[in-house]
């Protein structure tokens, strides 16, 4: 029984110290400081990356030839989906004066770039008899001036359940889980001094 409590303790208090001590949604891998290069931009290109995924472990193309045709189309419609989630939180989160505006062409000096690029994704599984998260993690790289200047990587889990059965429901919660992160770090990126 103590325990218990003991337990039910270490719970609550890393609760109620994970906002105060500091936690992100995210693990910065790479920041610039002195100011944060991303200070005092208003416009944001975005641009996404689907080179380097891996799927379930399998690169895209492996992961694509053991889908049938239905299941491929399925697939890139997910993948809008889930940019499309990551670009609306973005711009939900952050808010006027800022724009974040998708690009595909190279960065170029004077932009500051944001590239999602998304490194492993299970897309999870529901059944009545076995179900498996969606799990995504993806990194974010903060490109000014044609230079990589700060990097993130976020990550979202989403359970599978009979409110979240399908992959269309999942993979863009996941995407909103990623885009706050990715704002959150620009915001704090604004107020850096």
């Amino acid at each position: 029984m103590k325990l218990r409590g003991l337990g039910l303790q270490v719970l609550l208090a890393s609760a109620l110290l994970g906002p105060a001590a500091g936690c992100a949604p995210y693990r910065v891998v790479q920041q610039s400081v002195s100011p944060s290069a991303l200070r005092g931009v208003r416009d944001v290109t975005v641009s996404f990356d689907w080179t380097q995924v891996r799927l379930s472990g399998k690169s895209e193309a492996e992961y694509v030839a053991e889908k049938t045709a239905e299941e491929r189309g399925d697939f890139v419609v997910i993948k809008t989906e889930i940019d499309g989630a990551i670009l609306q939180a973005l711009r939900d989160q952050v808010g006027p004066p800022y724009t974040f505006t998708v690009n595909s062409a190279p960065p170029v000096i004077g932009e500051l770039r944001v590239v999602v690029q998304h490194a492993e994704i299970e897309t999870g599984i529901f059944s009545f008899v076995y179900n498996k998260p969606t799990r995504v993690l993806t990194r974010l790289l903060w490109i000014r001036d044609g230079k990589v200047t700060d990097i993130i990587d976020a990550s979202a889990s989403v359970q599978s359940s009979v409110t979240t059965a399908s992959d269309h429901q999942r993979m863009p919660m996941a995407g909103k889980v990623i885009g706050k992160a990715a704002a959150h770090y620009f915001i704090e990126a604004q107020h850096a001094r």
